[in-house]
């Protein structure tokens, strides 16, 4: 019997890190069903901000114009601990590459991004 006891624990390992895994990407996949919308949005306006200002941005900017964005988007709907959550995800999901490829199309269809541009100024002067 006692060769079978290595085996149940292996099962029994693999059995809990599977539930642990589900469960994870459970309760993400509901975080981005939730916000999902105000997320896209945000994702809209903050990409041509920190196209034109990444090379100069540190990372305390960048993330005040993720929740700046998200703060615009939300309509006071969300909380300032909601806020920041999705920030902290936003940046660490943002892909510049993508963004770039999206600022050319908005930038082609309309040149004047006033949302984008309001924005960036305030992130400037609120943090300096």
């Amino acid at each position: 019997m006692s060769f079978l006891e290595p085996v149940i624990a292996s099962v029994i390992g693999a059995a809990v890190t599977a539930l642990a895994v589900f469960l994870k990407n459970n309760l993400t996949a509901k975080g981005i069903l939730k916000y999902g919308p105000v997320m896209q949005k945000a994702y809209d306006i903050v990409d041509p901000i920190l196209d034109q200002h990444l090379h100069n941005w540190d990372g305390s900017k960048i993330d005040k114009a993720f929740e700046l964005a998200i703060e615009s988007v939300s309509d006071g709907e969300l909380s300032p601990e909601e806020i920041k959550k999705i920030a902290f995800q936003m940046a660490k999901d943002w892909l510049p590459a993508v963004a770039a490829d999206k600022v050319r199309k908005l930038e082609a269809a309309s040149p004047a991004l006033t949302k984008a541009a309001e924005i960036a100024s305030k992130v400037d002067s609120i943090i300096g």
